[in-house]
């Protein structure tokens, strides 16, 4: 794999080129192939969470967990946000926690409930909306 860094100065460009270095896992980032193959490889994340409602589009992934107390809803999120995680692990892929946060829905119009959710000891923000791609 080589690696081609353009730098820009004012009156010209500059191309300089990068010892070799493997590609020991995944693909080159702008790859024809990338994203199709990044696809495939995480398309069993949708088994991770038995019963679990997983929907992918390219690299966004959203869980819905559904529970009839908050309690119920906080324990469950947390047990499938263990089961998400070692599958991370085991691929060598990690979640981006600046981009990674959770609402919750209630059947009434009151101000969102609030319940604690974890990753790896770091406490997961809580926000009223996002964008969701379909």
């Amino acid at each position: 794999m080589l690696f081609v860094q353009k730098v820009r100065s004012l009156t010209h460009l500059l191309t300089v080129m990068t010892s070799r270095l493997p590609v020991t896992c995944g693909v080159p980032q702008g790859s024809l192939l990338g994203p199709f193959l990044f696809l495939i490889y995480i398309n069993d994340i949708c088994c991770v969470v038995p019963g679990g409602k997983i929907k992918l589009f390219a690299d966004d992934t959203n869980i819905f967990v559904p529970g009839k107390t908050l309690n119920e809803l906080e324990e469950e999120a947390n047990g499938q946000i263990i089961l998400i995680e070692k599958w991370l692990t085991a691929n060598k892929l990690h979640l981006n926690m600046e981009k990674t946060c959770y609402t919750v829905f209630s059947p009434t119009k009151v101000k969102s409930p609030s319940i604690s959710l974890e990753l790896n000891g770091n406490k997961l923000e809580q926000v009223t909306t996002c964008r969701y791609l379909v």
